[in-house]
C-alpha cells in the first residue's frame, strides 16, 4: 500500500501515518485506514471478520460528526503478484480498510492552537457543535450506566499506566493518582448516579482530542476518529467526553481556549456538571494519554531520541493529570506550617507547582510590607509584634481573595504563636472552606544544620538562622485551634515528591 500503483488514481506519492492500533495511507486526497491485527485488553482486532465489523462500525459512528469524510469501506484483494482495492463485498478479501477523504491536518485545533491561528469565536463554534452532538446522542440504557461501569475504564487505565510506565514514572505519583480517583468516585457517587438518572450518560465520541477537531477554511468544522472498538469507552458521561478536549487545550498551553470552550459549551445547552467534575475527568484523560506515551516508549529502542521524548511526554502528562486533580478537589485552604528550617517552604513550593494554586508566603509578604527585596536580610524590627500581626492579616486577605476566585490556596508560614493565628483568621474573615493544616516536623539536629546552611546562603528568602530557630522552638504555641482544624504532623526528612503525594493522600481520604 506504500506503492502508488496500488491505488486507482495512481498518486505521485503515498504517505503513511502509524498509530499504535492502525496504519493510515494517504494517497491522492484520500486516506485508507487499516487496523492492525491486535488483541489488547481494551481492543480486539484479532480476526479478519472482526476487523471488517470494526471498519463498518467506524464509518457508522464517525458519520455523526464528519459525514463528508467517511466514504465507506473497501476490501484489499490479491491481484496478480500483488494486491489491489475492491468493493467491500468481494469474497477474495484478505484485509479491509476504511476509505476517507484525507483530513486537513494543518487545520486541526491542535495545529492552530500551537500557531496562534485560532480564536475564541472558533473554539466557541467547536463547543456548540459538541453540545448539539451530545444533545442528539443516544442515551445509554439503564443497565449500562452504573457507577461501577463508569469507574472501570478509569481504574483500569491507572493499572495499565503502572504496568506500562514502571521504569519511566514515579510510583508515588501513580499511587496518588489511584488514591485521588478512588476517593472522588466514592465521595461523589451520589452526583454520578444522579447524572446517570438524568440521561447524561450518552454514546459520545470517546476520543475528543484537539488533533481530531478540524476547522477548514472554506467548509464547516468536523470531528473525526471516534472510538469504535470498545463501546464502554464512548458510552460515557458527556463531561468525560468534553474533558478530553479540555485536557488537550491545557496540554497545548492554551488555558484561555480551554476556559472559552467550557463557557461556550454551557451556553449552548451542554451540561458538563461543575468544574470539579469536569476537571476530574480531565485528569483521567491526561492519564489516558500518558498510557499511550508509555506504550510507545516500549515499542522504541532505549537511547532512541524519540524514546526520550515520549518518556518526557509521559511524565508531563502524569503531572498535568495531577494539576487537574488539584482543581477537581475544589477551593481549599492548605496551611503548611512549622518552625523555620523544617522545609515547609520547599514543600509549599512543590505543592504550588503540582497544583497551580497560589502560594502565599509569610517571608515574601513580610519583606514586601517592610519595603525590602525578598533576598535582602531584614532587620530584627520587621519581626516585631506589630509588623508580624500585619503580615499574618495580609496573608489572610490574600488567602480569602484566592478562595473567593474559586481557587485553592497554599499558605506557608510558621504560625508559631497564637497571636499569629488570630491575626491570620482576622484577615481570612468569616467565610470558611475545607481546610487542611500540615505541621512540618523534623529532628532538632536537622533543624539546626539547615539553619546554619541557610545563614551561609546569599540567595535565601528567610532570615531565620540558628538563633531564631532556637527561639521558635522555645516559644511555639500549640496549633489546635488554627482555622478550627487539628494539624496533621508530617515528617519532612524525605524526598519532596513523596511529601507531595502524602499531602495529596491526606486530602483524598474517602469521606
Amino acid at each position: 500500500m506504500l506503492e502508488p500503483a496500488f491505488y486507482p488514481r495512481h498518486p505521485r506519492t503515498v504517505e503513511l501515518r502509524e498509530t499504535h492500533i492502525s496504519w493510515v495511507f494517504r494517497a491522492a486526497g484520500l486516506a485508507y485506514k487499516v487496523k492492525k491485527p491486535l488483541v489488547l485488553p481494551f481492543l480486539d482486532y484479532g480476526t479478519l471478520q472482526r476487523r471488517r465489523e470494526m471498519c463498518v462500525e467506524e464509518v457508522r459512528l464517525n458519520r455523526r460528526l464528519a459525514p463528508g469524510i467517511y466514504l465507506g469501506i473497501v476490501a484489499i484483494v490479491p491481484r496478480g503478484d500483488g494486491y489491489s482495492l475492491a468493493p467491500a463485498d468481494d469474497r477474495r478479501a484478505i484485509e479491509y480498510a476504511v476509505e476517507m477523504r484525507a483530513v486537513e491536518e494543518d487545520r486541526s485545533v491542535a495545529a492552530l492552537a500551537l500557531t496562534g491561528e485560532i480564536d475564541g469565536r472558533q473554539i466557541g463554534a467547536v463547543a456548540t457543535r459538541i453540545a448539539h452532538f451530545h444533545a442528539a446522542a443516544s442515551v445509554v440504557p439503564p443497565e449500562r450506566r452504573s457507577v461501577t461501569r463508569l469507574a472501570a475504564p478509569l481504574l483500569d487505565n491507572l493499572t495499565t499506566l503502572k504496568e506500562a510506565g514502571g521504569r519511566i514514572l514515579e510510583q508515588d505519583r501513580l499511587r496518588a493518582a489511584e488514591d485521588f480517583t478512588s476517593a472522588f468516585l466514592i465521595n461523589e457517587q451520589a452526583l454520578l448516579v444522579a447524572r446517570a438518572g438524568e440521561g447524561r450518560i450518552r454514546e459520545g465520541h470517546g476520543d475528543l482530542r484537539a488533533e481530531h477537531v478540524i476547522l477548514p477554511e472554506q467548509a464547516p468544522l468536523y470531528i473525526y476518529d471516534c472510538v469504535e472498538f470498545e463501546r464502554g469507552l464512548r458510552e460515557i458521561d458527556v463531561a468525560a467526553d468534553l474533558a478530553f478536549l479540555v485536557m488537550d487545550l491545557a496540554r497545548l498551553g492554551r488555558e484561555d481556549l480551554m476556559s472559552k470552550l467550557i463557557d461556550a459549551y454551557r451556553l449552548a445547552g451542554g451540561d458538563p456538571g461543575d468544574d470539579r467534575l469536569l476537571f476530574f475527568f480531565a485528569a483521567y484523560r491526561a492519564w489516558v494519554r500518558a498510557v499511550v506515551a508509555c506504550e510507545r516508549v516500549l515499542e522504541l529502542d532505549i537511547g532512541d531520541r524519540g524514546c526520550a521524548e515520549k518518556e518526557a511526554e509521559a511524565r508531563d502528562l502524569v503531572e498535568l493529570g495531577h494539576r487537574f486533580a488539584w482543581h477537581a478537589r475544589g477551593p481549599m485552604l492548605l496551611l503548611i506550617c512549622g518552625v523555620s528550617a523544617t522545609g515547609k517552604t520547599t514543600l509549599a513550593e512543590r505543592l504550588a507547582e503540582a497544583s497551580g494554586w497560589p502560594h502565599v508566603s509569610s517571608d515574601r509578604i513580610r519583606k514586601q510590607i517592610a519595603g525590602i527585596g525578598p533576598e535582602e536580610r531584614g532587620e530584627e524590627s520587621i519581626y516585631a509584634d506589630e509588623l508580624s500581626a500585619r503580615t499574618y492579616r495580609e496573608m489572610g486577605h490574600a488567602a480569602r481573595e484566592a478562595l473567593g476566585n474559586g481557587s485553592g490556596v497554599i499558605v506557608d508560614a510558621t504560625f508559631n504563636r497564637r497571636a499569629d493565628c488570630e491575626s491570620f483568621e482576622e484577615g481570612l474573615g468569616e467565610e470558611r472552606h475545607p481546610s487542611l493544616v500540615v505541621e512540618c516536623t523534623c529532628s532538632r539536629r536537622t533543624l539546626l544544620r539547615r539553619a546554619r546552611e541557610r545563614e551561609e546562603d546569599p540567595a535565601r528568602v528567610s532570615d531565620a538562622g540558628v538563633e531564631i530557630v532556637e527561639r521558635q522552638l522555645a516559644e511555639r504555641d500549640p496549633l489546635n485551634h488554627l482555622v478550627g482544624v487539628l494539624p496533621t504532623r508530617l515528617g519532612v526528612e524525605v524526598e519532596p515528591a513523596r511529601l507531595v503525594a502524602e499531602v495529596e493522600g491526606l486530602i483524598d481520604f474517602p469521606r
